[in-house]
């Protein structure tokens, strides 16, 4: 009996280790809760609800899958032009820094979502203009193998994750993916070069046989393409130190030295010196700042304990030290990205029915098209609006139909129809604006735009009530009709029947004639 509890208690344990961790209490109506040690379910499970609860803002998708089949998850946080990129979890015994970017990502949502400041910041002004993107866990195999061991790989590579753990089974050290290569000595910056080098799969250290061969690897660079960030910057553990330069240009050194500045002040964390740094390599910061020529950071959190992960506790004043970076990056990003995209863009007034519109911007001419927020207009007539963050999209649907288009795309539908749009819908300062002639299209509204001083003038259109449908009587059925069944005839039960007499009908009754008798009036 003692046994059978003993072995109930091993199963119980196990359980536990393998769920992801449960709600804290404490947590409140927060989803992303700092005190639980952040697993690869959890995390899974966080983006999603987030994602859900601030669909306007929050987007998310697998940049690409490990060799055990876990995501890669990309969160993307805001609806501006320009981009900047934070991740977490190159290494596996880092996950303490997955938990900040999730952190980050729910404490600004929540505050563009109650239309509040953080820290000073206009979260609204600066998620407007600029797009957070996030890849939390970048190593997921590799985190899920230092949480939990050996039990969540497949029994047929347990002899080689230990002959890569040094013959243990204790892989709570583990730096490395799950394949033994370490994915922040992979990217193609002084790789050749590197030192301290082991030649084969490790939990720590060996940096593969060739450059970018991971599979984490060849996500993150494919992914860092896409999003073309202004700024990276790569969340590691432990020292609380930051690494800003790796081999840097003459040209670009004042500009990054000035951001390392602000963010040691922001953080505390010491500067890394540029010679001493310049020895390593195969770093995505390194790679970043050599193939893009664009500033990153590689700052480490926390105080080190040992060879394994930060303790839970360590969160608290590492988020304290932290938690305005994500918005104070996304707005330098922006500086970077608008002073490589200066427009053109002159600013005209709206008109509708005669009295202008207020907005900060509600019209602009670029390049001789004509653009107008579409929000006021079309609320105005009656539309309800839906942006869909994940297509960057916007339906709207009133009294004069619907209407679909997305950012970047001339081709739009109008009740259905497919029509082809002057200039393709973008973004302006976190603002959606559309082609002026759109309106007009879908709505039927007059529109008027003067050549003299480009100001457009928008009446509304006529309300038009339906005249109610009155549903008409076919004179020839559209379907061949069956003819109803012949019910047998009633049998009335009848007197015996006298010849040649006929049978009074009873007292209150209707008279009724019955066959093989004669009924005479009068009788």
């Amino acid at each position: 009996m003692q046994k059978l509890g003993v072995t109930l208690m091993a199963f119980i344990l196990l359980v536990l280790t393998l769920a992801p961790a449960g709600r804290s209490q404490a947590a409140g109506a927060n989803i992303v809760d700092p005190s639980v040690t952040y697993t690869y379910g959890v995390l899974t499970r966080d983006i999603r609800e987030l994602a859900a609860k601030y669909p306007d803002i929050i987007e998310y998708k697998s940049i690409g899958k490990t060799l055990y089949g876990r995501d890669i998850w990309a969160v993307g946080l805001g609806t501006g032009s320009a981009t900047v990129f934070f991740n977490g979890s190159h290494h596996a015994r880092e996950w303490l820094t997955t938990t900040l970017n999730m952190q980050m990502i729910e404490q600004y949502a929540a505050a563009y979502a109650e239309n509040r400041k953080f820290e000073g910041y206009d979260v609204r002004d600066i998620l407007g203009k600029t797009k957070i993107w996030f890849v939390p866990m970048v190593n997921p195999d590799g985190v899920t193998l230092q949480q939990t061991g050996l039990q969540s790989f497949p029994g047929s590579v347990h002899k080689a994750l230990i002959a890569m753990n040094d013959g243990s089974r204790n892989f709570k050290r583990w730096k490395a993916n799950a394949q033994g290569v370490d994915p922040n000595r992979q990217y193609d910056a002084n790789w050749e070069e590197l030192v301290n080098n082991y030649y084969y799969p490790h939990w720590m250290g060996h940096k593969g046989t060739a450059p970018m061969t991971a599979r984490e690897n060849k996500a993150m660079i494919a992914f860092t393409y896409e999003i073309d960030p202004e700024i990276a910057v790569s969340y590691h553990s432990a020292g609380r130190i930051l690494y800003w330069n790796f081999r840097t240009p003459a040209a670009n050194v004042a500009r990054d030295k000035r951001l390392a500045n602000i963010f040691t002040a922001f953080t505390g964390y010491s500067q890394v010196s540029p010679s001493y740094n310049s020895n390593g390599g195969g770093g995505y910061t390194d790679w970043f700042i050599q193939k893009l020529g664009r500033p990153a950071f590689t700052p480490e959190i926390g105080v080190k304990t040992g060879e394994t992960h930060l303790p839970l506790s360590a969160f608290g004043e590492e988020w304290r030290r932290n938690k305005k970076i994500g918005l104070w990056i996304a707005q330098e990003g922006y500086a970077l990205w608008a002073e490589k995209n200066k427009t053109t863009v002159n600013p005209v007034s709206v008109f509708l029915d005669g009295k202008r519109i207020e907005d900060d911007l509600a019209a602009f001419n670029e390049d001789g098209a004509t653009y107008v927020s579409y929000k006021p207009l079309l609320a105005s007539f009656g539309y309800k609006l839906k942006w869909e963050g994940a297509a960057k999209s916007v339906t709207a649907t009133g009294d004069y139909g619907t209407i679909r288009f997305t950012l970047g795309k001339k081709e739009a539908e109008i009740n259905g129809k497919n029509v082809t749009l002057t200039a393709a819908p973008r973004l302006y300062e976190g603002v959606v604006y559309v082609p002026v002639r759109l309106i007009s299209q879908a709505t039927g509204a007059v529109l008027t735009v003067y050549k003299d001083t480009g100001a457009v003038s928008v009446k509304s259109p006529v309300r038009i009530t339906p005249k109610p449908e009155v549903p008409t009587i076919p004179t020839v059925p559209a379907e061949p009709v069956e003819p109803p069944v012949q019910e047998p005839p009633l049998e009335i039960p009848t007197q015996p029947e006298v010849q040649g007499e006929v049978q009074p009908p009873a007292a209150g009754s209707e008279e009724v004639a019955i066959p093989g008798t004669v009924v005479e009036p009068g009788e």
